[in-house]
This record gives C-alpha cells, structure tokens and sequence, in this order.
C-alpha cells in the first residue's frame, strides 16, 4: 500500500456576521444577523430584509426621488463596490420607475421610509445586465 495522497480540502468558515454583510454596518445599532424570518421575497424574486426601519411618514413610490448609499456583495459575501469607496460617499440619486436604476434595486426600495436601511438580494435578471459605463450602481 502506498500513502494517500489526498489532502484533506481547507475550508474557510465565514462568520455569520461577514456572510450577511452587517460587518459593514458594525457603527449601526442594527449590527446583529438578520434572521432568516426577517427576509420578504417579492413576486419578481427580490428578497429584502429592514435593517432599520425609517422614520418618515410617507413610504417611497414611483416618481418619488430616492438618494442611496449602496454596497455591492456577491452572494457569498465577498466585498465587491460600494458609494462610499466608488464615489467618495456621493450618494445615487434618481426617480424610483424611471429606469435609472437598476430594476432590483427600483423595486427593492419601495415602500421604505426616510432614514430607513434595507438588505436587497437581487436575482441576476433583474441585477446589473447592461454595460459597466451607465453610472448605475452595481
């Protein structure tokens, strides 16, 4: 018999906290996981969790103007872009139903409030499908 040579596979455990993404927002007071049951699946496939709700009186809709700050994560957690290291902390502007954002985070946003924070899981069909130049995030 000859020694295996297999080596037994490495793997790298990522905490809960860096998989989810809120290791990101750790100054905010909503720093913990979000548990599963947190998360609302749209008919389109979008998922979305409040991470904090906002505190406005009126909920976003179509022709509304919405000013965000994005980050962009790949489904497995890995850091990919955000506003604040692509823009200098600029936030993206623009009319909620216009087509200027990509269609995820179009539908993903409605119905929050002023001041609000929300986790978007965007399916690949309605994510970043156009050409890297078109100011959108993603």
């Amino acid at each position: 018999d000859s020694p295996s040579t297999d080596k037994p596979k490495k793997s790298k455990q990522l905490s809960e906290e860096y998989r989810q993404g809120t290791a990101a927002l750790a100054d905010m007071d909503d720093a913990a996981p979000v548990p599963r049951e947190a998360y609302k699946k749209l008919p389109s496939g979008v998922i979305y969790a409040d991470l904090r709700p906002g505190s406005g009186s009126t909920e976003t809709q179509p022709g509304n103007r919405a000013n965000i700050q994005w980050v962009l994560r790949k489904s497995n957690g890995y850091f990919v872009d955000s506003s604040e290291r692509n823009n200098g902390g600029v936030p993206f502007i623009f009319t909620i139903g216009d087509g200027t954002a990509i269609a995820g985070v179009d539908e993903g946003i409605r119905g929050m409030k002023q001041g609000g924070v929300r986790r978007l899981l965007i399916p690949p069909s309605l994510a970043y499908v156009e050409g890297l130049e078109d100011g959108k995030p993603g």
